[in-house]
């Protein structure tokens, strides 16, 4: 016997004997879809012929019962659509929100050991700045950092001067340099980022820089030299 899904289509082998001569509540295993079955129209089907005597007719009813209203149970692995039953759905969300937790465990571990992971791997450096994650603060000192004010070809100029230390023992790549400028009541009012020429430090190195503002905000009365990844 074959059954055709009427939702998709997808047509399935069965035995005509598990859908039972009154029917039953079948579901597509393609689409979820369900229906009720009706019997196949030529299922063989006992039926009782009227005897000459009543011993005989008591025999042939012993030896030839009417099939139960109850269908049999399917055996198992039976190619029949799925019985109406608990969807696939939830264990696809199970999987998928397994898989969302391993990432951000994966993730999570590879900024919080960021440090153990570059002295492991030194070129791991480069990709955490171009994530914008840089190397860990703990590890580059600003040092020597001072300022002038003077005319640049009769404008006037802020030139901000320092050195970066690398204390770690591994190469790292330094982040921009954030300059900002605040007026008397210390509010910011403008800033800029100086990325070094070559920002990859080896191990124990130290590396000036210099950087400058033309015409400067009239207001700027102090500065403040960061990391630009250490706000």
């Amino acid at each position: 016997m074959i059954l055709t899904c009427s939702s998709c289509a997808t047509r399935f082998l069965v035995d005509a004997a598990a859908i039972g001569p009154v029917g039953r509540q079948v579901r597509c295993a393609r689409c979820q879809h369900g229906w009720f079955q009706e019997p196949a129209t030529d299922l063989p089907r006992t039926v009782t012929a009227v005897p000459d005597m009543t011993g005989l007719a008591a025999s042939a009813a012993d030896s030839n019962p009417m099939p139960s209203a109850r269908p049999a149970p399917l055996r198992r692995g039976a190619n029949l659509p799925a019985l109406p039953g608990r969807s696939h759905r939830t264990r696809d969300r199970l999987a998928w929100a397994g898989l969302g937790l391993f990432l951000l465990l994966l993730l999570g571990g590879g900024y919080s050991f960021r440090e153990q992971i570059i002295a492991a791997w030194p070129q791991a450096s480069n990709l955490y700045a171009a994530l914008g994650y840089g190397a860990p603060m703990g590890k580059l000192q600003l040092s020597n950092v001072s300022f002038s004010q003077a005319l640049h070809e009769g404008r006037p100029a802020l030139t901000v001067t320092g050195v970066i230390v690398n204390d770690s023992a591994t190469e790292i790549t330094a982040p921009l340099i954030l300059v900002k400028l605040r007026n008397a009541g210390g509010r910011d009012i403008f800033e800029w980022t100086y990325q070094l020429p070559k920002p990859v430090l080896a191990a124990g190195a130290k590396m000036a820089f210099e950087t400058s503002l033309a015409d400067p905000p009239a207001e700027a009365r102090n500065l403040e030299v960061t990391f630009k990844n250490a706000e």
